[in-house]
């Protein structure tokens, strides 16, 4: 077995490997052992999702989403108590009894005991910065994992040898910019398409949820090559706390997604026809939603 980034042997490795970050909610969009060799995997987790997780925007949104780490801790902010003239990081926790914050600073503590009433700020960060060439290369690769997912793992074998192996590399150039950061940077889409929080509801399933994350394949245009071939022009669509970003997997050109919003009315093509948002959200209970 080789890995469909670096097409190095992988069948000794023995990591899974996320297509979202642990650390951003996912528990379930997870490619097999060997698909991404170890060396591979511990550079997206280095040089790519760690760069973007400590982005501002990530720490906010982690934050105030009680978000755990892979240790399964809370993340830490900075907070400002300005009638104490004192600052110091917190974690925040929803509790039955409302809000908590934790911190480890005895002096704040104490002030805070003897008081009715206070004031304390953190930042909060709507949205990532845009375009960012962090997100760009991360979307990339979870765009050319998601491929490979979207197959189902009975076809994996079969997608690799006819689409990402060394001999077919059909996806070569999204696959060199996610990897290696070979130029040219790839254009991607960002918007807001629900709130943080949201809770959906589904004709299939009889309780209401929360999306943390979702993802889709988009298929649009024909694409005429040089060769005489054609090709559909696919995008990945994916949505995190309610920001969906888009990226082609199949040139760096996002254009032709932009187009294809105008002519949907700007609908998301995450959105199913089953589900339907409820009126009422997490951000009723935890107000630092956005």
């Amino acid at each position: 077995m080789k890995c469909i980034f670096c097409h190095k042997k992988s069948s000794n490795s023995r990591s899974v490997e996320h297509i979202v970050p642990e650390s951003l909610g996912n528990k379930s969009h997870i490619l097999s052992k060997g698909c991404v060799c170890d060396n591979c995997n511990h550079y997206f987790a280095v040089k790519i999702e760690k760069e973007l997780l400590e982005q501002s925007y990530f720490r906010s949104y982690r934050f105030r989403n009680e978000i755990l780490t892979k240790k399964d801790k809370f993340v830490k902010e900075p907070a400002i108590f300005p009638g104490l003239l004192k600052s110091t990081e917190i974690t925040m926790q929803t509790t039955n009894e409302g809000i908590m914050a934790s911190f480890n600073d005895e002096d704040i503590f104490k002030m805070i005991q003897n008081r009715t009433k206070g004031i304390m700020i953190t930042a909060c960060i709507p949205h990532p910065e845009y375009p960012n060439q962090i997100v760009s290369r991360f979307l990339a690769k979870c765009a050319y994992e998601y491929f490979l997912y979207s197959m189902g793992e009975s076809n994996y074998n079969l997608c690799i040898q006819e689409f990402l192996s060394e001999d077919s590399d059909q996806l070569q150039p999204i696959r060199e910019y996610a990897r290696f950061g070979k130029k040219p940077n790839w254009e991607y889409h960002q918007r807001r398409i629900y709130s943080e929080g949201t809770l959906f509801k589904d004709t299939r399933y009889d309780s209401p949820y929360e999306l943390l994350h979702e993802m889709t394949l988009l298929a649009t245009d024909v694409q005429y090559l040089e060769d005489g071939f054609t090709e559909m022009v696919l995008y990945y669509i994916l949505a995190i706390g309610g920001i969906e970003y888009a990226i082609c997997l199949n040139n760096p050109d996002i254009s032709g997604y932009q187009r294809w919003l105008v002519e949907h009315d700007f609908h998301s093509p995450l959105e199913k026809a089953t589900e339907w948002k409820l009126p009422i959200g997490l951000s009723d209970v935890n107000p630092i939603l956005l």
